[in-house]
């Protein structure tokens, strides 16, 4: 246990709760076994095996029954946890898109962020409803030609909000240019070691969307940490 508070201490940690009918099971089945390799032989596609290295440090943690599981979300989620940890100053906005979710690429592209020397000072899923879609695009009506697709797009499924901090007041500034141009073939062309160049599709799928303007990089983190998660 011991070793273990070494390893959470260490590096952030990132927690979700899972409901589901026989969530439990299918989550712990969906780990492999505690031991990385032991995973790698008796289940060599689960989480474990493919992103553990031994038994200590083992990528994910999983809930062993329901007494469990409701003490553990109870200590992460329960009323007086703070319901997120964006600082709302210093920061600028990053949405992992539906697109990018769905095709399992949202761990690479956080561990891309975090490697460029980003800190990920909020995180949260959001299923967006498209009136709060477009609200949110409401800037791009009738400027950008792709308003709808960017706005069917957002609501088409779940996306990860990112509060990213680590560059100062430069942030939003900083952190666009490594997200890259907004269509990925552009970026793959002039700018290949951006996010949307190693991680984007088409204009409309270009996996992430940032901030444009530095003035308005508390205001989006604002529009998901306080009003949506209220």
């Amino acid at each position: 246990m011991q070793q273990s508070g070494k390893i959470h201490d260490q590096w952030p940690n990132y927690c979700n709760g899972i409901d589901e009918d026989g969530a439990i099971g299918a989550w712990r089945e969906l780990l492999g076994p505690t031991d990385s390799s032991k995973a790698r032989s008796d289940a060599p596609n689960s989480i474990r095996a493919m992103f553990g290295t031994d038994q200590t440090q083992n990528a994910c943690h999983g809930s062993d029954s329901t007494m469990s599981a409701q003490r553990e979300c109870n200590f992460f989620f329960g009323s007086k946890v703070r319901r997120n940890t964006a600082m709302h100053q210093g920061s600028t906005c990053c949405i992992i898109k539906p697109s990018a979710v769905n095709t399992n690429k949202a761990g690479e592209i956080m561990a891309a962020i975090t490697d460029q020397g980003y800190q990920v000072t909020g995180l949260q899923m959001f299923h967006m409803e498209k009136a709060n879609a477009e609200e949110f695009f409401e800037v791009y009506k009738g400027v950008v030609a792709e308003y709808i697709d960017m706005v069917n797009e957002l609501s088409s499924g779940p996306c990860i909000v990112l509060e990213v901090t680590g560059q100062g007041d430069s942030s939003p500034t900083k952190f666009r240019e490594f997200v890259g141009p907004a269509d990925p073939e552009i970026a793959r062309h002039l700018r290949p070691n951006t996010l949307r160049a190693k991680f984007g599709h088409t204009k409309i799928n270009n996996a992430i969307h940032c901030t444009d303007l530095p003035e308005d990089g508390a205001l989006e983190v604002e529009y998901f940490f306080r009003i949506l998660s209220d």
